[in-house]
């Protein structure tokens, strides 16, 4: 088992570690009183996606050893203690940004695959640990933290091209050809910075704000319109990298109805990351 931990020090390169916190409604005031998920030494861990299911929460995540990423998972329970991490998807190429949700009886993933120029749809067919692809959504761009889900009838795929613009694609099911948005051609920024969520009616999308440098805040927007025509966003909060000491950057959000996860960045001493690590 690896307890969440206290966060002092990480590595002379980017180091990614991941904040868990009860759910206590104030969340989009507050980010204090986590504890963090820290990784072993010559890793990092970022992009949290929650997935509830038969009342487990699991924690989805990039698991990255400054080579390649893979996404594993974890559970977390109500005693501050999280699983040790299993694999949950490898391919050839580098994998991120888990976004996972659930679909009648099918869960699904679409990760971030960016060097397949497209995003893909994989099915679980024994969760959380065994995935199957499905189909390809799009292609032909380098698509980057893309996530989807369904409103007002449609399936609604948000992702980045060209490091922050955000680009809209709708369907009428996951099995449809998936149309683009006008909003495409309009140069909107907005990456995600994880899974849409809701509080009191109010349909809410994480994104980053790189307009300092990538990955340095994160903003959350309501989305008060969205049609296959037409889609406008407004801001609610901007969450800024000062919940811990020494951050760098924030720039993955989501919550449920038990839990709130959120990443960090700190540049780190290379002797530090031997001193820091999760125990298993």
């Amino acid at each position: 088992m690896a307890l969440f931990s206290s966060l002092y020090s990480d590595e002379k390169r980017s180091k990614y570690f991941i904040a868990i916190k009860r759910n206590e409604g104030n969340t989009l005031s507050s980010l204090a009183f986590h504890a963090l998920f820290l990784p072993p030494k010559g890793k990092f861990y970022a992009d949290p996606c929650l997935f509830k299911y038969k009342g487990t929460n699991y924690l989805f995540f990039e698991d990255f050893d400054y080579k390649k990423g893979v996404i594993s998972y974890v559970t977390l329970d109500q005693g501050n203690v999280v699983t040790k991490p299993q694999l949950a998807l490898e391919l050839p190429i580098h994998l991120s940004f888990p976004h996972v949700f659930q679909d009648g009886d099918a869960i699904y993933m679409t990760p971030e695959t960016f060097r397949y120029r497209s995003i893909s749809l994989y099915k679980a067919t024994q969760f959380p640990h065994q995935w199957a692809f499905e189909r390809v959504l799009v292609r032909g761009e380098n698509f980057s933290d893309p996530i989807l889900f369904k409103h007002n009838g449609y399936y609604w795929l948000f992702a980045a091209v060209r490091k922050d613009q955000l680009v809209i694609y709708y369907a009428k099911d996951l099995h449809s050809p998936f149309c683009p948005h006008p909003i495409n051609h309009r140069s909107i920024k907005g990456r995600n910075a994880g899974p849409i969520f809701f509080i009191d009616g109010h349909m809410i999308r994480p994104t980053m704000d790189c307009s300092i440098r990538y990955g340095r805040s994160m903003i959350l927007n309501e989305i008060v319109l969205l049609t296959t025509e037409e889609f406008l966003e407004k801001e609610v909060v901007c969450i800024e990298p000062n919940w811990a000491p020494g951050l760098q950057g924030t720039h993955t959000y989501s919550q449920n109805e038990d839990y709130v996860v959120y990443d960090g960045e700190r540049i780190i001493a290379p002797f530090e990351d031997a001193l820091y690590s999760s125990s298993d």
